[in-house]
């Protein structure tokens, strides 16, 4: 591994770090979960939506998130065309506070009084290629769940064949 590729791995490994620290207290924050535990049947489909909208060109990164300079990523299925840098996703948070989607489902997008956080991380990435190395950012999923579809949620996961 090259020295410049040994760097992008240091700094992939810190923003993975931050932004697992960064989840863990927006989930204390909204009374919401986090934890090492294998996603439930809404965050398997969420991570497979990221998925799929990134392999499609549906989901793109904001300007500030390069594959030279690893830092923590936020995605949201609410705004979901966009994996975005923290001051990005501080922004349009703040244009939704206030608004009907505060208060909606993003999973069965019913509206509810009371929702519940839910946060997911996928760690940072390097690529270490022959010419050079890239980094994908680690990725926090951030969604809010109705009670019923929490208790969906929470039921254990099928294993499929």
């Amino acid at each position: 591994m090259t020295p410049s590729a040994i760097a992008l791995l240091d700094q992939a490994t810190a923003a993975t770090h931050h932004s697992l620290a960064a989840l863990h207290h927006t989930a204390r924050r909204f009374n919401g979960t986090t934890g090492a535990a294998t996603p439930g049947a809404i965050g398997k489909q969420m991570v497979t939506r990221l998925h799929n909208g990134l392999h499609s060109a549906h989901i793109g990164f904001c300007p500030h998130l390069t594959a030279t300079a690893p830092q923590p990523a936020i995605w949201t299925p609410w705004a979901s065309g966009l994996i975005r840098c923290a001051s990005c996703m501080t922004r349009t948070v703040r244009r939704t506070r206030g608004t009907a989607e505060d208060h909606k489902c993003d999973h069965c997008r019913r509206r509810a009084i009371t929702m519940h956080f839910v946060g997911l991380q996928l760690p940072a990435v390097v690529l270490n290629l022959p010419d050079r190395a890239l980094a994908l950012p680690p990725v926090q999923i951030d969604y809010s769940l109705c009670a019923t579809c929490k208790q969906l949620d929470q039921q254990p996961v099928k294993a499929s064949a």
